[in-house]
C-alpha cells in the first residue's frame, strides 16, 4: 500500500466544515471521504448530466404545453358531443367522422408523449 504523505490544505467556513463531517459520517475519516469523492468526480460527466437535465426540463415544459392544448381540445370536443347528444343531434356519422378521429388523434399524441417521457427517464437513470 502506498504511504500517504502529501497533505492538501483546504480553507472552509464552519458551515462547510459541518457539511464535510456529515458527508464523511460513513467513512473512517474526512480524508477518506474526500479521496472517494475525488475518485468518483468526473467534470465531463457532470456537465453531460447538467446538459441532459436541461434538455429534459425543456421537453417536459413542451409536453406540459402540448398536454394543455390536448386537454382544451378534448374538453371542447366532449362538450360539443354532450350538447349534440342532449338535443339528439349526435348521429353515428358525426361520431365516426368528427368525434372518433379527434379522440384517436388525442390518444395517439398522449401515448407519444408518455413514451418519450419514459425514454428520457430511462436515459437519465443511466447518467
Amino acid at each position: 500500500m502506498d504511504k500517504r504523505n502529501i497533505i492538501r490544505k483546504v480553507r472552509l467556513t464552519p458551515e462547510e466544515d459541518a457539511l464535510f463531517k456529515r458527508k464523511a459520517a460513513r467513512y473512517k475519516t474526512v480524508s477518506a471521504m474526500v479521496r472517494d469523492a475525488v475518485a468518483q468526480f468526473d467534470d465531463t460527466a457532470t456537465r453531460g448530466k447538467v446538459k441532459a437535465l436541461r434538455e429534459m426540463t425543456a421537453l417536459y415544459h413542451k409536453y406540459e404545453q402540448d398536454l394543455g392544448w390536448l386537454g382544451g381540445n378534448f374538453n371542447q370536443t366532449m362538450k360539443r358531443a354532450n350538447e349534440l347528444a342532449i338535443t339528439q343531434e349526435l348521429t353515428p356519422q358525426f361520431f365516426e367522422q368528427v368525434l372518433y378521429p379527434q379522440v384517436t388523434q388525442l390518444q395517439q399524441l398522449i401515448n407519444d408523449i408518455k413514451r418519450e417521457q419514459h425514454h428520457i427517464a430511462k436515459q437519465l437513470t443511466r447518467l
